[in-house]
């Protein structure tokens, strides 16, 4: 089912072929609000309204990358009016496609093998803490679907089939499969989750990795893991050099440059082990890396909730980080000079650094490790205008950006929140967000883009009205007024394996 040419991707905008997702589970819905800090939420999600709005994302995602698998389930509403089971993973009617792949599903393929059944139980449940007794209740469970569902979910049924109390955590944000691994090129680099409440997501990710997407090349894989020495540091240390990355704050923008970013997710000890690793792997033809240091703010936890691309020579970016608009500021602020923080906190200034390989390879002790990009790259948006420029060829005069909500206050923080930034790429210019953000998307009707609503959207390639391969410059919105209280938008909830080559 996954040969080696199947999964790759070298680009952000590239035609989206086959990608990673993960439906709202029960876990979800169990979310009280004595967890939210622990479990990352800000508040508690109608699981029935959240599964709707996802069940649309994953209609539009099976038109565009799977059109039989889109007409089946199609199909399938219409001959089972409010019935969802073509859409969970543990049921015989589920839509089981080859590009769209649910993570769960993909848990319960590599659970059918008796030996990495144990293993991953046994795994989970140290991990976790469970009892021995608890771990044999797990061993019992001889369907493959149903103990992925156990194992995601925290829950576990009793013997007449009705679910009974967690028997461990559940996994509310593994919705948010971008931040588990990333694609690099033809490698795949595992994230380490930052939170406690998102390590049993890491441990799957490598499961799935080793055992079915990457199985008998190995080599394919880059795992990071704090150094040698850190246990002896103390607890102190420890906490400031964590080693954590997440995939949210790395992007594979073009064939030879990643993005990553340091932020509240993502730790600088984090990126030295990945550059270390990435330079250290020849094959996997990254030749740059830009890390961008942005301000530890739950409000942007990630770089992708404060810029995406569109299109080659348009991204979408919360004003707040442009260099360009702060200029134009009418009004010296004296408070920002005398206490060095402005509204965002301390350190709040945006800076970028530039990493190369040559460099790297030539390192030594009395020359700058670092590449010198003083001249040309000034702040954040002049880094997405020097890589449309610089990686795909883009005329200078060509560049758009569009900005959250217009760059209007306090629009563009209350779109920001809810995901403005946040968009995932099908094809170049065609892009999938939230109906929310509504400043938002009239600035991508000013900058000459469609914007279509998605359930409209999908009647239409249902009629033979529209054909999904002659959308273009289009900006399809989701309904999301509950998916948007998980803190995450549709570049948040996709983890891509393949696209075309730009």
């Amino acid at each position: 089912m996954f040969e080696k040419e199947e999964i790759f991707v070298d680009s952000e905008i590239g035609r989206l072929r086959r990608l990673i997702i993960h439906s709202p589970d029960g876990g979800i819905g169990k979310i009280v609000p004595g967890k939210f800090k622990e479990w990352l939420y800000d508040d508690t999600v109608h699981l029935t309204q959240m599964r709707k709005e996802y069940n649309s994302y994953i209609k539009i995602l099976l038109w565009f990358l799977d059109p039989e698998k889109a007409k089946y389930v199609t199909q399938y509403e219409q001959d089972n009016p409010g019935n969802n089971d073509c859409y969970k993973p543990d049921n015989k009617n589920y839509f089981n496609s080859s590009k769209v792949l649910d993570s769960q599903y993909l848990l319960a393929q590599i659970l059918q093998d008796e030996a990495t059944r144990k293993r991953i139980i046994s795994a989970t449940c140290a991990w976790e803490g469970v009892s021995t007794l608890t771990e044999k209740k797990l061993e019992r469970i001889t369907d493959a679907h149903e103990l992925a569902k156990t194992l995601i979910s925290g829950t576990m049924k009793d013997s007449t089939g009705r679910e009974i109390d967690f028997i461990f955590p559940p996994l509310p944000n593994f919705i948010f499969t971008r931040d588990i691994a990333i694609t690099i090129n033809d490698h795949l680099l595992l994230s380490n989750a930052h939170a406690p409440a998102r390590e049993r997501e890491s441990l799957f990710a490598r499961y799935i990795a080793q055992y079915l997407l990457f199985k008998d090349k190995e080599e394919k894989l880059i795992e990071i893991s704090e150094p040698s020495n850190f246990f002896l540091l103390s607890e102190e240390l420890q906490q400031r050099k964590k080693t954590s990355i997440e995939g949210g704050d790395v992007m594979m923008i073009s064939p030879n440059h990643l993005l990553i970013g340091c932020s509240e997710r993502t730790t600088a000890s984090g990126i030295n082990e990945v550059i270390h690793a990435i330079f250290e792997k020849k094959a996997t033809g990254i030749e740059k890396i830009s890390v961008i240091k942005i301000p530890k703010l739950r409000a942007i936890m990630h770089i992708d909730t404060i810029f995406t691309q569109v299109r080659k020579d348009t991204w979408v970016l919360f004003g707040r980080f442009s260099e360009r608009l702060n200029k134009k500021r009418t009004r010296f602020d004296y408070y920002e000079k005398i206490t060095h923080e402005d509204a965002l906190g301390k350190d709040s200034n945006v800076e970028i650094l530039r990493f190369e390989k040559k460099i790297y390879e030539d390192y030594s002790p009395e020359k700058n490790y670092q590449a010198d990009i003083s001249g040309k790259i000034t702040g954040l948006e002049s880094l997405l205008r020097n890589i449309s420029i610089e990686d795909f060829q883009v005329n200078p005069d060509d560049v758009k950006i569009i900005y959250s909500a217009d760059n209007i206050f306090p629009f563009d923080e209350r779109e920001q929140w809810t995901d403005s930034c946040n968009v995932l790429a099908l094809k170049n210019g065609v892009v999938i967000g939230y109906e929310r953000n509504e400043k938002t998307s009239q600035s991508f009707i000013e900058h000459g883009f469609d914007v279509v609503d998605a359930d409209a959207l999908l009647e239409d390639f249902a009629s033979g009205k529209k054909d999904p391969d002659k959308i273009e410059n289009t900006l399809i919105l989701l309904t999301a007024s509950e998916l948007s209280r998980a803190r995450g938008g549709s570049h948040c909830m996709s983890l891509p394996l393949l696209r075309d080559k730009i």
